[in-house]
């Protein structure tokens, strides 16, 4: 990564890498990198996988599909969303997807601090199984609410 004061540049797979329960994750832009104004993560899901219904109370989040086909639910509404589709969801709307039966890889404008969530629940994970409480109580630290309990993520 190439960065000074004025920004920075990163090449194709550059960035802070995190797998998260078998989900790619590259930090393109931290919370911290966008002086706390969003994270950009791009996610390479494996196949039928996904988050619990979930909200962010403080920011909303954007989807655009790079590959692949995500079933994305927010709010009433549920649309199939293909390579070059975009999903804007408010803040405070519940929403979750899931990936296609091919997987799939998409750019996610979150909640500024996300990163940290999908971190947090990595680093737990690499030493043990983690329980919803702890799993719930990190998620909150950084501006995400399970609404529906934490069957997600092919679990």
């Amino acid at each position: 990564m190439e960065s000074d004061i004025g920004g920075y540049a990163l090449k194709n797979g550059e960035g802070t890498h995190i797998n998260f329960r078998g989900t790619k994750i590259v930090v393109k832009a931290s919370g911290e990198r966008s002086e706390g104004a969003y994270t950009l993560l791009e996610m390479t899901h494996q196949p039928n996988v996904g988050p619990a219904l979930h909200i962010h109370p403080k920011a909303p989040e954007e989807y655009y599909v790079l590959k692949g086909e995500y079933s994305i639910r927010y709010g009433e509404k549920t649309v199939i969303a293909k390579a070059g589709d975009f999903i804007f969801i408010p803040k405070g709307m519940s929403h979750n997807y899931q990936s296609g039966p091919e997987g799939g890889k998409v750019l996610v404008i979150s909640p500024a601090g996300l990163e940290r969530y999908f971190a947090g629940v990595a680093d737990v994970l690499k030493e043990r199984l983690i329980t919803g409480e702890l799993e719930q109580e990190i998620a909150g630290k950084y501006g995400q609410e399970f609404l529906d309990g934490l069957k997600h993520w092919g679990q």
